[in-house]
């Protein structure tokens, strides 16, 4: 039984290479075929099914502002416990914002051109790619498939606190701040900050 398909294929093969050396248009036709099954097999595979990215919108800058606005007042809080820091206020500058990176999609067109003459054939590839974001479908439309995001980069970072006039907590604050960060000190001001007189 298995010869007798094996044959059968064989006859199927033999007759397909048969009209393909024919028929021009036929084998063009089975080439773009053969091409484009080849790029759909390697779409599906190279986009792993159990991966762990996330579907994030491209367009977030009111949870990018919230982040940054968070980072400050973490920080705050954190400085404020400092000894002899007192009341603690935080800026932080930035020089760019958070970028996400988004997985991209790649579609590859290609044409096969075929010209003989002379007793001479020759066959010419035609391709062009193009690349978008890949998405997924969500109940409230399309979501960007994020492959990363980049934090955003600190420019300067300005303390005002109670207690600075405090060599040691100017000091202190300047070395919290260093270490949550990863910012040289020179981009971080430590200043005193102004008496507040009471019923203000």
């Amino acid at each position: 039984m298995a010869k007798q398909s094996g044959l059968g294929f064989g006859k199927l093969l033999a007759g397909l290479t048969e009209r393909m050396k024919k028929d021009k248009r036929f084998e063009l036709c089975v080439y773009g075929s053969l091409v484009l099954a080849g790029i759909l097999i390697y779409a599906v595979t190279s986009f792993p099914k159990n991966s762990a990215v996330e579907p994030v919108s491209l367009e977030e800058p009111d949870s990018v502002y919230s982040s940054e606005r968070e980072t400050e007042e973490r920080l705050k809080n954190v400085l404020s416990c400092i000894r002899g820091a007192g009341e603690v206020e935080v800026m932080i500058t930035y020089d760019t914002g958070a970028q996400i990176i988004p997985a991209m999609s790649t579609d590859t067109q290609t044409g096969i051109t075929q010209s003989s003459g002379t007793g001479t054939e020759s066959i010419t590839e035609n391709r062009t790619e193009s690349s978008r974001p890949a998405t997924v479908s969500q109940t409230g439309g399309n979501e960007a498939i994020v492959l990363t995001e980049k934090q955003p980069v600190v420019r300067g970072v300005i303390v005002i606190a109670e207690g600075a006039a405090d060599i040691t907590v100017r000091m202190n604050l300047q070395n919290a701040v260093r270490t949550v960060l990863g910012v040289d000190l020179s981009c971080i001001d430590v200043f005193e900050m102004k008496a507040i007189e009471k019923g203000e």
